[in-house]
């Protein structure tokens, strides 16, 4: 596995929705490298085509507590705050930047495991930012996409600066 880095064209493309009935590649042995892969990247979330598989999932968790993470196929939002939270993000695809970027407060999700079972639950936070940053990715839509040009450069000029010390 490797990370796809902007400006690859699979990171502009939606996703196709993972078929359990007759599945591209075995969903539990996806979620379980997915997982690790983030995990020796120091990532927090990680969308498949990220690593260049063209299927509609993503993983979440956190190296300190990695029993929790957590892989979402077919993944939505059902509900969302008008609240919203300007909290820092960066991108496994997009090294070395952080932006701030406004997303909603908190979310009420629905997807599917990896075996296939329906799931819902709510997000708030970073956790809820994370969520919504992954499901862009199967959107085709990158964090850059989602603040201003002068704000980009920004971050990128800051990210810049920070590896030339």
């Amino acid at each position: 596995m490797n990370i796809v880095k902007f400006p690859d064209e699979i990171l502009r493309e939606r996703m196709p929705e993972f078929d359990f009935a007759n599945p591209s590649i075995d969903p539990i042995q996806l979620e379980k490298d997915m997982l690790e892969f983030m995990y020796a990247n120091d990532g927090i979330g990680l969308a498949a085509n990220q690593v260049g598989e063209r299927v509609r999932m993503f993983v979440m968790g956190h190296i300190a507590n990695k029993e929790a993470g957590i892989a979402f196929f077919n993944p939505e939002v059902v509900a969302s705050t008008k609240d919203l939270d300007d909290l820092e993000e960066g991108c496994l695809s997009f090294p070395g930047i952080f932006v701030n970027i406004k997303r909603p407060k908190a979310i009420k999700a629905r997807w599917q495991n990896s075996k296939g079972e329906v799931m819902e639950g709510e997000f708030t936070g970073y956790d809820c930012k994370c969520f919504l940053h992954e499901l862009d990715h199967l959107e085709g839509i990158v964090f850059k996409d989602r603040i201003s040009t002068l704000k980009w450069a920004l971050g990128v000029k800051k990210s810049t600066k920070k590896r030339n010390y």
